[in-house]
């Protein structure tokens, strides 16, 4: 075959030559089928339905809201009435809400009105239909969004097992992260499905494997074609087939492209040719990336350019060790300044983290001074090493191409925390147990500290800020509000992923809240008001003026917080080491850092927490890794310098680009470094010897390497079913199992039975990374080696784990060969100990505590009796007959709430708190003379006195009302509470303050 584009499919005769040049939001139509010779899936389909859909020219979100009730099986195809779809026509906004109810046939509510992600359907259509781009960002404006970009709104589906085979249900659309493709097609265009664990293994997931590969899929007459599969999900796109019914040029139908458009889009087949087919599958990846569209670069100011190696290497492709620079290229002042000023960041980064043209990676500020000035055009630097498609000449590619997608700027977390890995490489490299015991046991008591200094006039808002911070819920409510632009505004977590640190970064993976006073988005009981989170809960108890001594449910809620912050420590072992820091790492652009030397500079003061002096630039000894850390080898001790050419690059951990290998090298894989300069950690380390992969181990692999034009002449010789089922193999070849879980804890254990360093151990950390980089390289772990494996293995745990599972019954202990005490054993037993005395002295503040109703909570009640009481003594008993009714119709409410809590005591308090008996109350009964709000003050108040525990069940945002009011409240919009956060350095003050008056 002439063309590595042909896969043996129809073509058309001039298809070996490159393509002519692209036009803006223009693929050519003429080109191979692909995606097209499937076998045909519903996911929610009815061809007679679908004329009645047709006709009613429905918004693509009430029809998918329809379909999503199929496959839920809330209703048929066969309820789709034209009564019924009479009342759904009009736009999104006007329609897709009420879809539920007139399907219900009940009247529509105004309380439903149109939310966000209706709204933003109605603008990505808009903007679809145009077919100008403006999907991509860039373009300012549009339909009342400023600096809008589309592709924010995900569309889910969940597979479940149907007998012998599968089906897909949809989830409600929602308000996400966006991506590049779903910018380019159109949020409508893109389904994630999300495959469950459970449905992978064995030959359950060979036949899911099998199900999603050789398939095509139908959503009411549109067809999704299967393009990518990563950690647990799969990715369809909307093609331009249809079934059963006509293409709509007036819905932007006419705009849809085939699999092969997208492909010759994305990753051109014959621009690649000589990338491992698996390689090129993983490409895809790179679209995926949770991003926000920033600036567009024009083609003249994008400059390709070649990495720096070391000194001592030769000729050649060199291995990525030798590339000094690897993944970081540079980018000018005036580019980042611009990215400044679409993003709003208060000062200018040094680098930025993102994707543009086929590469990706870090881009930090050019060294040149004239580069580094705040006008001009934007222009970027790209390395070979970031380059990872080859999309041809860049002036005649969509426009998508050249705009920068950014992932997040550079910026600085802290203080890390050690994990479970690190601490048996620092207990390796000879650190003390005592002081790993210290450190976990000083994390600990102060952040319960905290939690449990209950005396004093402000205490309670240290307690606050204790609780908050525990359960980051200022940021958790930011990141609902502003949903995948986290880690792009700084706010995300600067290391998705500690084990896997690779791929699809879904930690923006959540649901926007643009309201933040509708209490359903806010995730509220929607009839108590209670926050459905526990540290929210706690937090509203607090700043409405209730003390954990005075009120039970305070106590106990508190008491599970600090439980949960005990066991965090303990099982997760998130020891936190004051003198350290995260951030990325970028190579000395200068080149005047020496072998065993970095640099790093904040933008902020850090204050050393013994001396109290304040620094930005650390130096002297440091430790240096990136999680995982599997080898010895993994933990870096070097010498942090200040260099004044290094001056102006803030907030990244700066490498050197000199020696034999980069630094980077040695340690584990992705951008971020902790940075640690404690003295109780780096004086006493001692860094091991550089651990290299055991010869032979490429043996335990099979290797599928096949060029993307090998697979070219394979698919030709097969029919066009077959060819085109093979293509869609390489494209889902994440679905493969890559057995990286299992060699994760085949690590575990040989670390624990046999030694850190041992060539077990160390073979079992290069099976674990080789598994990891499967997708990418195509190697597969031969059948005998695997078994082999797990056979060694067997169901041993090491006694770490199982004494954190609190369930030993069954559990084969494993044997250490060593005689000295593993540190995650020693750390586990301390752990235990202190958790124990913890809660102990917790408990010895219940006795302390007054038992008794709250009498500002009973006062309503108590005084509207008394008010009933004097009025029939006057002769006037109408009150009185109103209270009768309202105290009935609560007693009639607890009867039914006592009934469900006895069908619940096995569940958890949060979903009995949801319980749909605790509507009850708020049904308001037919009164005269009391006002709505005085009804729902006086149900709240006697609710709470036939039970604490019922009223604020049912009535948790009116009872923390009535003891704010009385605590002397200030009222303010919901929005702004959502928000605040108290500072330490308040708290730092008034502690201050109540010691001089103490004093």
């Amino acid at each position: 075959m002439s063309s590595v584009e042909s896969t043996g499919l129809k073509r058309a005769p001039d298809w070996s030559l490159p393509p002519p040049p692209a036009v803006k939001r223009r693929v050519s139509s003429c080109a191979p089928v692909l995606g097209v010779e499937l076998d045909i899936r519903h996911i929610a389909h009815c061809e007679k339905t679908q004329i009645v859909l047709d006709r009613h020219e429905l918004a693509w979100g009430t029809i998918f809201e329809l379909a999503r009730g199929v496959t839920r099986g809330m209703w048929t195809f066969q309820d789709m009435t034209e009564h019924r779809l009479q009342k759904l026509k009009g736009s999104n906004a006007q329609s897709a809400w009420k879809v539920a109810t007139v399907m219900a046939d009940k009247v529509p509510s105004a309380m439903g009105a149109p939310s966000e992600l209706w709204l933003e359907y109605d603008r990505e259509q808009l903007a679809i239909v145009e077919n100008k781009g403006r999907g991509l960002g860039t373009m300012g404006q549009w339909e009342g969004k400023d600096h809008w970009y589309g592709g924010k709104i995900q569309q889910v589906a969940r597979v479940v097992k149907a007998g012998t085979s599968f089906k897909f249900e949809l989830e409600k659309p929602e308000i996400r992260r966006s991506h590049r493709f779903a910018r380019f097609l159109g949020s409508r265009r893109i389904l994630q499905v999300r495959v469950p664990d459970n449905l992978t293994y064995d030959k359950v997931g060979s036949a899911l494997r099998e199900f999603l590969i050789s398939s095509k899929f139908v959503l009411c007459g549109r067809v999704f074609v299967p393009f990518h599969a990563k950690e647990g999900s799969v990715y369809l796109f909307e093609t331009n087939q249809n079934i059963d019914r006509r293409t709509k040029p007036g819905d932007g139908d006419s705009h849809r492209l085939t699999l092969y458009q997208f492909v010759k889009w994305h990753n051109p087949l014959w621009l690649n040719s000589m990338q491992p087919i698996s390689k090129w599958s993983t490409r895809w990846a790179l679209g995926l990336s949770t991003s926000v569209p920033t600036i567009e670069f024009s083609p003249e100011n994008i400059f390709f350019i070649s990495d720096q190696h070391a000194a001592d290497w030769g000729e050649g492709k060199p291995p990525a060790e030798k590339i000094m620079t690897d993944g970081c290229g540079y980018i000018n002042g005036a580019a980042l300044t611009a990215i400044m000023r679409v993003m709003k960041y208060s000062s200018r980064p040094t680098a930025v983290q993102g994707r543009i043209a086929g590469a990706k990676g870090m881009w930090v500020l050019h060294p040149d001074p004239g580069h580094q000035i705040v006008d001009g055009p934007s222009a970027i630097w790209i390395r070979d090493s970031q380059n990872k498609i080859n999309l041809g000449s860049l002036h005649e590619v969509d426009s998508a191409h050249r705009i920068f997608d950014l992932l997040a700027p550079s910026r600085v977390t802290g203080p890390s925390r050690l994990s479970s890995q690190t601490l048996v490489n620092l207990a390796h490299g000879r650190v003390p147990l005592l002081v790993l015991k210290e450190l976990m046991e000083d994390g600990l008591h102060e952040e319960v500290r905290q939690l449990t200094e209950w005396s004093g006039p402000d205490s309670m808002l240290m307690v606050w800020r204790a609780v908050e911070q525990a359960g980051r819920v200022v940021t958790s409510r930011l990141r609902r509000r502003i949903a995948g632009q986290a880690r792009a505004l700084g706010l995300g977590q600067l290391r998705p992923n500690d084990e896997l640190a690779a791929g699809i970064d879904d930690c923006d993976d959540v649901a926007v809240s643009p309201s933040l006073g509708n209490s359903v988005n806010r995730g509220r009981n929607p009839y108590s008001g209670e926050p459905l989170t526990l540290n929210e809960s706690v937090l509203e108890l607090l700043q409405a003026g209730f003390h954990p001594l005075k009120l039970d449910r305070l106590f106990y809620k508190l008491e599970y917080v600090v439980t949960q912050v005990l066991d965090d420590y303990i099982e997760k072992f998130h020891i936190p080491v004051k003198e350290s820091l995260e951030a990325y790492i970028i190579p000395d652009p200068y080149g005047v850092l020496e072998e065993g030397e970095i640099h790093f500079r904040s933008s902020e003061l850090i204050t050393d927490p013994e001396s109290g002096t304040q620094m930005d630039t650390v130096t002297g000894s440091v430790l240096v890794w990136r999680n995982p850390t599997r080898l010895p080898s993994d933990v870096q001790k070097v010498t942090a310098v200040s260099h004044p050419k290094l001056a102006n690059y803030f907030d990244v951990i700066v490498f050197p680009v000199k020696g034999e290998r980069s630094l980077a090298s040695y340690l584990g894989g992705g951008d971020t470094v902790t940075l640690v300069w404690s003295k109780r950690l780096v004086e006493t380390f001692n860094t091991a010897p550089l651990c290299m992969a055991p010869a032979g181990l490429s043996d335990d692999f099979e290797r599928e390497v096949e060029q993307v034009k090998d697979f070219d002449r394979r698919a030709a010789k097969l029919s066009a079913k077959e060819a085109q089922t093979e293509f869609q193999k390489v494209l889902l070849l994440g679905l493969a199992e890559t057995k990286v879980g299992l060699y994760s804890k085949f690590h575990d254990l040989a670390v624990y039975e046999r030694g850190y360093a041992s060539a077990a151990a160390i073979r079992l950390a290069y099976m674990f990374t080789t598994c990891l980089d499967a997708s990418k390289t195509g190697l597969r772990v031969k059948a005998h080696v695997f078994e082999g494996d797990r056979k060694c293995c067997g169901n041993r745990k090491p006694y770490y784990m199982v004494a954190l599972e609190q369930k030993t019954e069954g559990q084969a202990v494993s044997k250490r060969k060593d005689s000295t005490p593993y540190i995650l054993d020693a750390l586990v037993d301390e752990g235990r100990r202190l958790r124990d005395d913890f809660l102990k002295q917790y408990s010895v503040l219940r006795s302390s505590s007054t038992n008794t109703a709250d009498h500002d909570l009973t006062s309503p009640y108590l005084s509207a009796s008394r008010r009933a009481t004097k009025a029939s003594h006057a002769g006037y008993h109408v009150l009185q007959d109103d209270l009768n009714t309202v105290k009935v119709h609560v007693q009639r409410a607890y009867g039914d709430w006592q009934a469900a809590v006895a069908l619940q005591k096995k569940t958890s308090e949060g979903s009995r708190s949801s319980d749909p008996k605790s509507q009850a109350i708020q049904k308001s009964p037919e009164v005269l003379f009391f006002s709505d709000e005085e009804l729902k003050t006086i149900m709240a108040s006697y609710a709470y006195n036939l039970s604490g525990a019922f009223g604020f069940s049912v009535a948790f945002a009116e009872l923390c009302a009535i003891k704010a009011r009385v605590q002397g409240a200030v009222l303010f919009a919901d929005r702004f509470a959502e928000v605040m956060c108290i500072p330490n350095n308040i708290l730092r003050a008034l502690s201050q303050a109540q010691d001089d008056v103490d004093d």
